[in-house]
């Protein structure tokens, strides 16, 4: 730092420190938290609000959480509050939704935690605008409560000295000050809060006692009362109200289905737009209690049970369907009520326990109503067929989607939030409660995130739907998914990218023996789609061109999706997919065939088939013992646009699991594979059953260490490429870098292996791969080269997709060489997206002439490239290099019908 720029700051910080020294909280104050995560997650732990409450305790001062996760200055994240349908926005809508909070909370002081977000999102380069933006919210904020008072807090400091935005959150912190300073407001330096492991929950998130030790920061920054908050017995009845009365605001201010109940489906639910101000009354009521608790000193109070059912749902018995069943196939009613109600996903873990979300207070939370949710884990202990212990792992949970059991406990997608819930001491029920990542979208509760999935390389795969947006913080830096799509997610590093975009109501996913991807759509009547890395599909905003999915016809609205491996079925299922047809009551299945590049499927016979409206099969899963477990919602209304939220029909109580299995099958004994040794689990790989297999693998990443020591040894006893393949999946999963077994399987003589071998080498030479040693640039464009000339179009179609990671102009040239072969729409649209992410690095490249058209093959090059980056973009160029004659004007090149 220079000497006058540090001269510079230290006045900044001293002035500030000065005006901290008069600032006091007033009588009538209406305190608003306004900023990106650092904000968000303090209503769930309250110390800071305690700590102001408490220092002027005979003040009426009361407290908004507008935090957002990954928001800035300018309401980055708030688009999630619009009443138009997701990425359909103006840029300007967050910043609008963002004013229109301030004018609903009228604040006289607003503390900012702004910058952690900006700064690991706009970098050096973005500076200036994040304080432009800044500036531009601080008239905003005037207008809308004039007089309003500012305390500005600086981005904390990521903990890792690795991390790479650590040096640009510095920078920030330092505009800030003087910012602050410019204003005649305090400003609070967080660089040295929470530095230790302990108080954070991940490298740039604080957990409860980080949240402590910021509150103790503030109060001493801001020299306030000592009310002795820290040590006082009676501040937990005080902070347990504060955390009560924050989770009806957040009802208010952030309410679940915008989308139907002020939105654009407002004409379908917008007679519920009438609730959300009643949870006005409730924090009002939590707020009198607040105000004779915060003295700290002994109050007896009446606290009413909390309200867990619901007050218009009427329970209707509702009697067992009677099943078509299919050839050779036999069902058995496995759990129901009361061991379960309402599963939203089923997934077993490596026990043979079947793990359930369920969920009464779909599709929406009502006034005054506790959230009353459950993850449930259902077992048949005595092997007769059916479930006979039911356990509830946790509860209080508010409509979870989705459950994945891993990493020694279990992943739940609830709200705005994926949860890690774990059991730490033997009891059978969760007792740790970490919110892993926030910021997911709940414009539609039946789109938020959901389809939890591991995948073979050992990331958790997770989808939303159309309508939520996600904005998300993660230590390697900010998530933005505004409409459909899906993430993979390593849990470990925190790593978060975008698997692939669009689909409606993406409700099913799973990947083959080969770790290819097919979803499922719950509301496209387009059947199922072949997922690859950045596929991009209807009804993404704004998008192009998108690629089509791969079931001729039109279908009805499906949901889930299992692909079947193993004995337990016959050999013409073998690797078919099995999905659910919620709305015609049935469970059917697909052939899967190869086609080009990619894949094909054909309709086949029903498994299941009834006329009862309340057999509502929304997930499906091959057990332990070989058979289909079908999770029914069991209710006559399956939806909520079409239906008003407080239908007194709606179903809270039924809930069931069906058995589906194949006559000619022999029972496998259900094997708890926890209790196996390494090298037994590293033998199940082999298995040609998919619990066996996928399940084995959960346990060797869970044992990390011993799986690494024990991998490269195994690896070397095998021969078959499968075998192998599962080898170097497990060594991605445990971040064990293999570049000798990734070698040798990219001349593997299964082109499926193949192809799985370059989707791994993609991957480690990505950037920001979290391998030790990762591929270098120069090596991936040596290892890729070939793959974009090998024979099977689905090896050249990941070559082409793992040289968008290198994210060079080089590398993009390579990927063109793929038109020298047969092309189909998969690869087509393969190629169009890695030549579009590159197109400003191509385009400098072809500015510069270091690249012409005097080739035939380069002449074709060109005219995918022009067709593949913006029309407009596409003409500018060709019509300066006509008129250098750098291009035939002759007429005779392709890409003459380009010029606009």
């Amino acid at each position: 730092m220079k000497p006058l720029t540090r001269f510079l700051m230290l006045a900044s910080l001293l002035a500030s420190q000065a005006m901290a020294a008069d600032f006091e909280l007033r009588d009538g104050d209406r305190v608003v938290f306004l900023g990106d995560g650092l904000i968000e997650q303090e209503q769930y732990f309250g110390w800071v609000e305690l700590m102001m409450s408490t220092a002027y305790p005979d003040r009426n001062i009361t407290f908004r959480n507008l935090g957002w996760n990954a928001d800035t200055p300018r309401g980055a994240s708030r688009f999630g509050l619009s009443l138009l349908q997701a990425g359909h926005e103006s840029s300007s809508e967050g910043f609008k939704q963002l004013v229109k909070q301030l004018e609903l909370t009228r604040p006289t002081v607003i503390v900012f935690g702004y910058g952690l977000a900006s700064a690991m999102e706009g970098g050096p380069e973005g500076l200036d605008q994040f304080i432009k933006d800044y500036n531009e919210l601080t008239k905003a904020a005037q207008d809308a409560s004039p007089g309003v008072r500012y305390v500005f807090l600086s981005p904390l400091t990521p903990l890792s000295r690795e991390n790479p935005h650590r040096r640009v959150v510095a920078s920030y912190s330092k505009a800030i000050a003087e910012f602050a300073y410019g204003r005649n407001s305090p400003f609070v330096d967080l660089s040295d809060v929470a530095t230790s492991p302990g108080e954070r929950k991940d490298d740039i998130h604080l957990n409860s006692e980080g949240y402590r030790d910021l509150a103790d920061a503030v109060r001493h920054a801001l020299k306030l009362p000592e009310s002795g908050w820290k040590v006082n017995p009676h501040s937990a009845m005080l902070r347990e109200i504060i955390l009560r009365k924050n989770q009806w605001w957040f009802h208010r201010s952030r309410p679940a289905n915008v989308a139907y109940v002020f939105g654009f489906r407002k004409r379908e639910q917008g007679q519920n737009a009438v609730e959300i101000p009643k949870f006005d009354e409730l924090v009002a009521q939590d707020e009198e209690k607040i105000r004779s608790l915060r003295k700290l000193q002994p109050v007896a109070l009446q606290e009413p049970e909390p309200q867990l059912e619901s007050k218009y749902a009427r329970f209707t018995e509702q009697p067992i369907p009677e099943f078509t069943v299919g050839k050779d196939l036999e069902v058995s009613l496995w759990a129901a009520n009361p061991q379960l109600n309402k599963p939203i996903q089923i997934n077993f873990d490596p026990q043979g326990r079947l793990w359930v979300a369920s969920s009464e207070a779909y599709p929406m939370i009502e006034v005054g109503q506790s959230p009353p949710d459950k993850i449930l884990v259902l077992e048949d202990s005595n092997g007769d067929g059916k479930a006979d212990k039911s356990t509830v792992f946790a509860e209080g949970l508010l409509i979870p989607t989705g459950v994945e059991p891993g990493d020694g406990g279990v992943y739940v997608a609830q709200s705005t939030d994926l949860l890690f819930l774990k059991d730490t001491d033997g009891d059978g029920k969760a007792d740790l409660k970490r919110r892993v990542q926030s910021g997911f979208g709940t414009e539609d509760t039946h789109h938020n995130l959901h389809t939890l999935r591991w995948g073979p390389d050992g990331r958790l795969y997770m989808n939303q739907s159309v309508y939520t947006r996600t904005d998300t913080e993660t230590p390697h830096g900010v998530v933005r998914l505004k409409a459909g799509g899906g993430f993979r997610y390593h849990t470990n590093s925190q790593r978060m990218q975008i698997f692939f975009r669009g689909l409606w109501n993406s409700w099913g996913h799973q990947f083959d023996a080969f770790g290819q991807s097919f979803m499922t759509d719950g509301a496209g009547f387009a059947g199922i789609a072949y997922v690859f890395p950045g596929a991009t599909f209807a009804p993404t905003p704004r998008s192009r061109k998108q690629l089509d999915l791969i079931s001729p016809g039109r279908y009805p609205k499906f949901c889930s999706a299992d692909i079947i491996y193993g004995d337990s079925y016959p050999q013409q299922w073998q690797g078919s997919i099995v999905t659910c047809d919620f709305r015609a009551n049935r469970v059917t299945r697909f052939s899967l065939s190869e086609q080009g590049a990619g894949f094909v499927t054909k309709q086949e016979d029903d498994l299941l088939r009834t006329s009862a409206a309340t057999f509502r099969p929304i997930d499906v899963k091959q057990g332990p013992d070989g058979a289909l477990y079908i999770a029914d919602w069991s209710n006559p209304i399956i939806n909520h646009g079409e239906v008003d939220f407080r239908d007194e029909r709606r179903d809270r109580w039924h809930g069931r699991i069906w058995r589906v299995s194949w006559k000619g099958a022999e029972k496998k004994p259900i094997t708890d594979l926890t209790k196996l040794s390494t090298e037994q689990l590293l033998d199940n790989l082999k298995s040609d059953d998919r619990y066996t297999r996928d399940q084995s693998r959960r346990v060797l990443i869970d044992r990390r260490s011993e799986t690494s020591s024990a991998l490269k040894s195994w690896s070397r006893k095998q021969t078959d490429e499968q075998a192998l393949l599962q080898a170097l999946w497990l060594g991605q999963a445990v971040d064990v870098s293999q570049r000798a077994l990734l070698s040798k399987l990219l001349y593997a003589n299964d082109h499926r292996v193949r192809a799985a071998a370059v989707r791994v080498l993609s991957d480690w030479c990505d950037p920001a791969s979290e391998v030790d040693k990762p591929i270098g640039v120069a090596a991936a464009l040596l290892m890729l080269r070939p793959r974009i000339h090998d024979e099977h179009p689905r090896v050249r179609l990941e070559a082409i997709r793992g040289l968008a990671n290198l994210g060079s102009a080089k590398a993009a040239s390579v990927a063109l060489e793929a038109l020298d072969h047969d092309r189909d729409r998969f690869l087509d649209y393969a190629l169009y997206l890695t030549i579009n992410a590159a197109s400003d690095r191509f385009m400098n490249q072809l500015e510069m002439g270091s690249w012409t058209p005097d080739t035939p093959a380069k002449a074709k090059q060109l005219e995918f490239v022009l067709t593949a980056i913006e029309p407009a973009r596409a003409s500018q160029y060709l019509t300066k290099h006509l008129a250098a004659n750098r291009i035939p004007k002759d007429g005779s090149g392709p890409w003459i019908g380009l010029i606009g």
